[in-house]
């Protein structure tokens, strides 16, 4: 079982250092809509659409043929023959609550073939922010409001904890993926959160590693001050600096430039580096990544991974990016593999396009849906760039 041991993750019986590389399982456990190459919807109002059109017995077929073929262990096996030694893995709630064997089955197979696991708890119940990729429907985020939503959290995490405390290829658990809290007080807000959930973790035997993301979406990490238990814990932000750049909000925007370069990067790093050398924990990049404009990265992509790779090398920062596929969208980071085709059932040029047009078209077109998910058709996105850093 890995540990924390003076700002290092360690295995626990040899303490020998072990740095996590690898990559984030996303849009699977989580379905996150520009992943699937359409709109971000959150994923229950996309659900309670999709039953409203084709009723409840096709939306559990949608809903096992998706977590069936877009990730399988030969995925697993392929990220290991990359060179990675570790997957973090974003989940909705609702897996805990119904579908819990996909966490099982993951952990399997990251055991069969030695690659790490974080379990990384996306979007919880009641929603952390406002956004898509906690499932806040109606773009509003109420767990920070409705107190009812802690405890439903709290015996989430017992229940996970009850599983897999004793799995050693499970790295740790990624509490809560980007919270925003807007209240003054949010430091001691996320900390009370952080300092319940540990002390069910901690007091069930279970001795993983705990990730901790800080406020206005794993940036800010004030909280650190307030935590009870810091023994154990790795500090983990994520960073897409410049967005404008990394999800290509500004078209034509390229890397570098005077504003936006390596050392600017870096100084904007070395703050977390500063954060782990204070409180004597790990840093961990959860989440980093850009979106692809050209097959050549013909807008710096390349120079801006190999900067900031190079950087959390420097460091000895242990990151994961995102994400390992997607279906081409030309905005937020693209994947490691990616779907370029433009078949009847994602037709980008339409008004309902990518996941969304599997709603009207999943009848007629299910079967060539459930294959298209399957990596095999997927080409290389940034893994092209990853291989030659």
């Amino acid at each position: 079982m890995l540990t924390v041991n003076n700002k290092k993750i360690v295995d626990e019986i040899t303490q020998k250092e072990v740095m996590l590389k690898g990559v984030n399982l996303g849009g699977w456990l989580m379905m996150e809509g520009y992943i699937l190459g359409g709109r971000n919807i959150p994923e229950t109002e996309y659900k309670n659409k999709f039953k409203k059109v084709n009723g409840e017995k096709e939306l559990k077929d949608f809903e096992c043929s998706f977590r069936k073929n877009f990730i399988t262990e030969e995925d697993i096996k392929r990220i290991k023959e990359l060179g990675f030694n570790c997957v973090r893995v974003p989940f909705h709630y609702s897996v805990v609550e119904k579908q819990f064997f996909w966490l099982e089955k993951v952990v399997e197979w990251c055991k069969r073939y030695k690659v790490y696991c974080i379990l990384d708890f996306h979007g919880v119940k009641g929603a952390q922010n406002n956004d898509w990729h906690s499932d806040a429907v109606g773009g509003k985020g109420k767990f920070w409001y409705e107190k009812k939503y802690h405890q439903v959290f709290y015996s989430m995490w017992k229940k996970i904890s009850d599983r897999f405390k004793n799995e050693d290829i499970v790295a740790g658990y990624d509490l809560m993926n980007e919270p925003v809290i807007k209240f003054k007080n949010w430091a001691k807000m996320l900390a009370e959160v952080f300092n319940n959930v540990i002390e069910i973790i901690r007091k069930n035997g279970d001795r993983h590693i705990i990730f901790l993301e800080g406020n206005n979406w794993a940036t800010k990490f004030e909280f650190v001050e307030f935590l009870k238990y810091k023994d154990n814990i790795a500090l983990s932000p994520h960073f897409y600096h410049p967005t404008d750049y990394t999800f290509n909000f500004i078209r034509g925007m390229k890397y570098p430039d005077k504003k936006n370069n390596k050392q600017t990067l870096y100084n904007m790093l070395i703050e977390y580096k500063n954060l782990s050398e204070k409180y004597n924990m790990p840093v961990y990049i959860g989440e980093f990544g850009i979106n692809l404009r050209c097959d050549n990265g013909c807008f710096g992509e390349e120079k801006y991974l190999t900067d900031v790779l190079d950087i959390f090398n420097k460091l000895n920062f242990h990151w994961t990016i995102w994400c390992y596929k997607t279906i081409y969208i030309s905005y937020y980071p693209t994947g490691l593999f990616v779907y370029n085709e433009n078949p009847s059932f994602i037709q980008r040029q339409e008004i309902n396009f990518g996941w969304e047009r599997y709603i009207y078209v999943w009848k007629k077109e299910k079967n060539k849906i459930k294959d298209s998910w399957l990596t095999k058709n997927f080409s290389t996105g940034i893994i092209k760039f990853l291989q030659k850093i």
